[in-house]
């Protein structure tokens, strides 16, 4: 397949709909899984031929296991929402063989930042709503604020802002490592900066961490001489932050609140303890939560215990230890492709350095956020993130290698190599 746009009427319209499935992610999740099933069954009747990163290997593995695991724990009717999610994978081999150009992989994200500032932009109406609650009732802003914070268009604040994050670190890698001779930077620059706002406003202090922490390693990418700022900039935003906010952040050093999580870790570890390799099966962690608490705790704080607030524990205890390693498989070869790809791009700005910083930075924040929640457990957050590794790796065939190409990064069914455009 030498470019979607001279292809097949019935391949263009996958395209089409494969870019609605990943844009309306931002806004409706039920728009989104109807545009993805009606652009795998495009691709399918125009008999597309499919490409696969290296990364699918696992992931194809990751999800058998899934299936092994929900055998295994004598419920498998039980996961049935894990195999619905199924479908959500197919962003990966969908996007990576449709979107073979730089412009095609540049105007998806494009999308994204328009569709992930109206969330934003929606979310703003939200807290201000909050705000004048907590005024009117007389309660402490940060009390009233936390148990129900902004959600954008999305159904949890936690959603929201993982998914508002992948958007905003795509946004800053286009900024910082993208062509600057492209129109309408001023524009990205507003959107980064509504997007930036937005996340401060969540008051997730887990993504506020993964923030600072990517938003260092790609200053020490772009300008590593402006790296001794960051302190300056940390005392300057304590200086001006509002109370609300310095309360907040204050919060990460209170060990009373992370007393939940530890009781869900804990739990999490007796249940592996109990089945290490198959786990105790998939949707089972939430009922069966009290046969493995803790016999030392008496009364849990009010937290939401349906599942263990930490992706590595939580699918170590739901899917067995194999799980475990499937995942930081996963996340590992993402890191080390693009990561290598990266280092054989020739100097200076392009939309492949752009968008190889971004399937980095949004894997580092799988990784971060998933300490504190099971990331990937949302299908909207899941569905961003295998789309944008899907675009990083199509990249990753338009860098020159030493050999003939980048085909170690690809596992695929295709004999030939799609051309890129300009």
């Amino acid at each position: 397949m030498s470019g979607v746009s001279q292809s097949p009427p019935l391949l263009r319209a996958a395209l089409g709909f494969a870019f609605a499935a990943s844009a309306a992610g931002f806004l409706s999740i039920a728009v989104s899984h109807a545009c993805l099933a009606i652009a795998l069954a495009l691709a399918i009747a125009a008999k597309m031929r499919w490409q696969v990163p290296s990364v699918g290997l696992p992931i194809a593995l990751f999800l058998g296991w899934t299936v092994v695991s929900a055998l295994a724990s004598g419920e498998p009717a039980a996961a049935a929402p894990q195999f619905k999610k199924f479908l959500v994978f197919a962003f990966l081999p969908l996007i990576f063989s449709l979107f073979r150009s730089r412009r095609d992989g540049r105007r998806l994200l494009e999308a994204w930042y328009v569709t992930a500032g109206i969330a934003a932009l929606t979310s703003f109406f939200q807290f201000f709503a909050r705000w004048r609650e907590a005024g009117a009732l007389g309660e402490d802003f940060n009390a009233y604020y936390a148990p129900q914070r902004i959600t954008g268009l999305f159904s949890h604040w936690m959603t929201f802002s993982q998914a508002a994050l992948l958007a905003l670190l795509a946004l800053v890698c286009f900024l910082l490592f993208g062509p600057r001779e492209r129109p309408g930077r001023k524009i990205w620059f507003t959107v980064a900066a509504v997007l930036g706002a937005s996340l401060l406003l969540s008051y997730t202090r887990i993504v506020w961490l993964a923030s600072a922490l990517i938003g260092g390693y790609l200053v020490a990418c772009r300008r590593p001489r402006l790296l001794w700022l960051a302190p300056v900039g940390l005392l300057v935003g304590g200086m001006l932050a509002p109370e609300s906010i310095e309360r907040r952040v204050a919060s990460f050093g209170d060990l009373s609140a992370y007393q939940s999580r530890l009781i869900m870790w804990r739990t999490g570890w007796n249940m592996i303890q109990d089945r290490p390799v198959f786990g105790v099966g998939p949707e089972r962690v939430g009922p069966l939560f009290n046969d493995y608490q803790p016999q030392d705790i008496v009364e849990r704080p009010d937290a939401y215990y349906g599942h263990l607030h930490n992706i590595y524990v939580h699918f170590a205890a739901e899917r067995g230890l194999p799980a475990l390693v499937l995942l930081l498989w996963i996340l590992g070869q993402a890191l080390w492709d693009l990561g290598r790809a990266l280092r054989r791009l020739p100097p200076g700005p392009s939309d492949e350095r752009a968008v190889l910083q971004a399937g980095i930075s949004g894997t580092l924040a799988v990784m971060i956020v998933g300490c504190a929640d099971v990331t990937l457990g949302d299908s909207e957050v899941l569905g961003a993130y295998l789309a944008l590794t899907a675009l990083a790796y199509s990249a990753t065939e338009r860098v020159p290698s030493r050999n003939s190409g980048l085909n170690s990064g690809r596992w695929t069914n295709s004999a030939s190599k799609a051309s890129a455009k300009p």
